[in-house]
């Protein structure tokens, strides 16, 4: 089965190159302009000038991208309203559906394009990151404390991103454009509630994280991660057992 789903997931992924590398360069741009307000971070917590910084911006900006790493979002269906009503992803899997082939081996090929998008995204957003962060930055958070950084949003990646195949083929082209904004609502609450409780940003508490307990947080991150992505294409699996696309 695991072989079945890698050729289609393959077969996909190539198929939509073209959209990809759109996102690859979207990536780039995003990663440069979160280094600033990262490096930025570091200075008014660790750095001698206090220097001040829009913390809520670089919460923002960054768990943004983190949770959507998983996801090819400048393809068509994520760009256009008329997703909403043409609903593409269903579409596709009722025609897949015709096919000879397993539901199984279909909803593990879903998870499977989302852990290939997830790697490449991944290793290009954090990749530029650590080249385009400056020295100072390193000197007070060390390339270990880094790769635990990179490890723990990895893992929440993860967690979210094993959501994106039940919501692009198991529900519809509603759901797809109005999941944004509940997740939107939730980060907004949620930086909110942790500053008033710390006086600390998301980012800026999971910097001191890994400086002193930073292989946990990353440990507990990524088995969340797995755990969750694992759920979901059970999720899945049962959703394309069920559903009409009559």
């Amino acid at each position: 089965m695991l072989q079945q789903s890698f050729w289609l997931a393959k077969k996909e992924f190539k198929y939509h190159r073209l959209s990809l590398l759109f996102t690859v360069l979207f990536t780039i741009f995003y990663a440069l302009l979160i280094s600033g307000f990262l490096n930025q971070s570091v200075k008014k917590m660790f750095g001698p000038d206090m220097e001040p910084y829009n913390f809520f911006l670089l919460d923002f900006l960054f768990v943004i991208i983190t949770l959507s790493l998983s996801a090819n979002f400048m393809s068509g269906p994520y760009l256009s309203l008329r997703a909403i009503k043409e609903d593409p992803f269903s579409k596709r899997m009722a025609m897949l559906r015709t096919l000879p082939i397993p539901v199984p081996v279909l909803s593990l090929s879903r998870t499977l394009m989302m852990l290939m998008t997830l790697l490449v995204m991944s290793t290009v957003f954090f990749g530029t990151l650590a080249i385009a962060l400056p020295d100072p930055f390193f000197q007070h958070i060390g390339p270990g404390d880094f790769v635990f950084f990179i490890l723990f949003w990895l893992g929440c990646s993860l967690t979210i991103g094993g959501l994106n195949p039940f919501i692009e083929y198991g529900t519809n082209g509603k759901i797809l454009h109005l999941t944004p904004y509940i997740f939107l609502v939730i980060l907004l609450a949620t930086i909110t509630v942790f500053y008033q409780l710390s006086d600390l940003g998301l980012v800026e508490l999971i910097l001191l994280g890994v400086k002193s307990n930073g292989w946990i947080l990353a440990l507990f991150s990524l088995l969340l991660g797995t755990v969750a992505c694992y759920f979901w294409n059970k999720i899945l699996t049962i959703r394309l057992l069920k559903r009409d696309y009559d």
